[in-house]
């Protein structure tokens, strides 16, 4: 990085400075616990499983399936509420709400969203769209727009 006085401004100096460089974010790793305690490490696995090669789950999969974890933990006591949830989470509490919502969805479609992989073109959006349907009838039928 190099500064230069330009002789140009009205300051005391007689000019402003130019900071001429770059400038680069360092982003820190953080880890996210939502509840307290010794939680076993998620990268090591049994040997006799060996590493995961199957598919990898489609976005909304991994939402439906972090969904139903807090709501678990929330049934056990280990959290308070969803309130909790969003502070531990850094999250708004709309977010929260917004994913949570996916628990209201038909427990049909709620298998089929687990099992999609990444690639399929079903988004957060479009299940939204599905959730505002208190029925699960009608929640089927605009499903199956959707799938279409």
């Amino acid at each position: 990085m190099t500064i230069e006085p330009n002789g140009e401004g009205q300051g005391r100096g007689g000019g402003t400075v130019v900071f001429r460089g770059s400038f680069h974010r360092v982003r820190r790793e953080s880890r996210i616990d939502l509840a307290e305690g010794a939680a076993p490490d998620p990268l090591v696995r049994p040997a006799v499983l060996g590493p995961w090669t199957g598919p990898r789950p489609a976005n909304v999969a991994a939402l439906l399936a972090l969904a139903h974890h807090v709501q678990r933990m929330i049934d056990a006591g280990k959290i308070a509420d969803r309130a909790e949830v969003a502070r531990r989470l850094r999250w708004t509490r709309a977010r929260v709400s917004q994913v949570m919502d996916l628990l209201l969805l038909a427990p049909d479609i709620q298998e089929t969203v687990l099992y999609l992989e990444v690639g399929t073109h079903v988004t957060e959006r479009a299940l939204r769209l599905v959730v505002r349907h208190e029925d699960w009838e009608e929640q089927r039928r605009v499903w199956n727009g959707i799938r279409v």
